[in-house]
């Protein structure tokens, strides 16, 4: 018995002893499985693209060049009434004197006029030439309170003004070439002719050009990146520079007129629109009350 009782007894401490062990061998797996469930759930920060440049760089920062495209920002493009004004001033400056002298010359009087067209020729020099160059402006301009710059807000090179005041000169220079070779252009007028067809058809096309731009560019305008933008005087000009921006007093008032008359205008305008509405109104009233007048005599007779 007692032999049997030790055997029992071994086989019972032997389960007793193992148990532990398992118990153990599940507790040391168990961190290491979550380590590495953790390691594989948690993914890695990624790097800014910053660290990287700088990894693969020298260190240095380097800044991008950026190449300033359409209309530069704190400026402000010239309106209808600018332009216009400009364009009126430009056409007077240059051809009025020449104008004046080609009426004087159809009326037939036999009169030395040298003086004048050399008074007219340096008028138009001045404007298509000299100022442009010098200022980067013509009278047109400083009257109006515009001028031109480019992409980067800059005055455009001085060749933009120049080729940009040519146009209103090529397209006279093409009438008068077309005018006067109309009834040759058989024989030797051939040649001027179709040169002043090209010159009227190039103003024609940079009008249509100008019209149908996002910011009004021309031809030469689109060629120098060049805008048409409203002037604001530093108030530090001095000499010639302060009277010509005093120009623009005059402009100023030009265009304040021209506003109050658009204003004007459409009061009136409002007005007729109002009084039409009150005469419909009453011509409505006076039909309803015939109307009822009439069934109230067609009921009585009844």
């Amino acid at each position: 018995m007692g032999l049997l009782d030790k055997v029992d007894n071994m086989d019972d401490a032997k389960p007793a002893k193992a148990k532990p062990k398992a118990a153990k061998a599940v507790a040391k797996a168990t961190p290491k499985a979550a380590k590495a469930v953790a390691k594989k759930a948690t993914p890695k920060a990624a790097k800014p693209a910053s660290a990287k440049i700088k990894a693969k760089g020298d260190g240095k920062d380097k800044p991008e060049k950026i190449r300033p495209t359409g209309l530069p920002e704190g400026f402000e493009l010239a309106g209808n009434m600018p332009r216009y004004i400009g364009w009126i001033i430009n056409f007077a400056w240059n051809f009025g004197v020449s104008i004046g002298l080609l009426s004087i010359l159809s009326t037939g009087a036999d009169s030395d006029l040298t003086i004048g067209w050399a008074v007219a020729l340096l008028m138009i020099l001045v404007n298509w030439l000299v100022l442009p160059i010098w200022t980067g402006r013509n009278i047109g301009e400083f009257v109006s309170r515009t001028k031109y710059i480019n992409s980067s807000g800059n005055k455009p090179i001085f060749l933009h003004a120049v080729l940009n005041n040519s146009i209103g000169f090529l397209s006279l220079i093409g009438l008068i070439l077309m005018m006067a070779n109309f009834q040759n252009i058989s024989t030797s007028g051939m040649v001027p002719f179709i040169t002043g067809v090209v010159f009227i058809v190039f103003w024609i096309f940079n009008f249509f050009l100008k019209k149908n731009s996002d910011f009004s560019q021309g031809i030469f305008d689109l060629a120098f990146s060049s805008y048409l933008v409203k002037h604001v005087s530093t108030g530090n000009e001095t000499g010639w520079m302060a009277r010509f921006e005093s120009l623009g007093d005059f402009g100023d008032k030009w265009a304040e007129r021209s506003a109050n008359r658009e204003v004007k205008q459409k009061e009136k305008a409002a007005k007729k629109a109002a009084k039409a509405v009150e005469k419909n109104e009453s011509a409505e009233e006076t039909s309803d009350s015939e109307e009822t007048k009439e069934s109230d005599e067609d009921s009585s007779e009844d």
